[in-house]
């Protein structure tokens, strides 16, 4: 069976219930099984503990509640870096 797991980005720009979400992440947080940070409409999701079950529960709320994968950021992510190293001859 394949391992489930996360994206570390998830836009809650469309969210249905964003109390709901929220608060079951600051759950899940608590009983530390992840750790999140909230960026305006963007979280940020890092695993720590997470079993199978957890990570079914996650997916399935972020679907009833139109929670989306951010793709456009990942960890690699640099707001300093414009596409071009600083070798570059110009």
């Amino acid at each position: 069976m394949e391992k489930m797991e996360l994206y570390d980005y998830y836009s809650l720009d469309e969210c249905v219930d964003r109390k709901l979400v929220v608060g079951t992440l600051k759950s899940f947080k608590k009983d530390g099984k992840i750790d999140y940070s909230l960026d305006g409409e963007i979280v940020n999701i890092k695993d720590l503990d997470m079993e199978e079950e957890d990570i079914a529960y996650l997916e399935d709320l972020f679907e009833d509640n139109d929670v989306f994968p951010y793709l456009e950021k990942d960890d690699e992510d640099n707001d300093d870096y414009y596409g071009y190293d600083e070798e570059d001859d110009y």
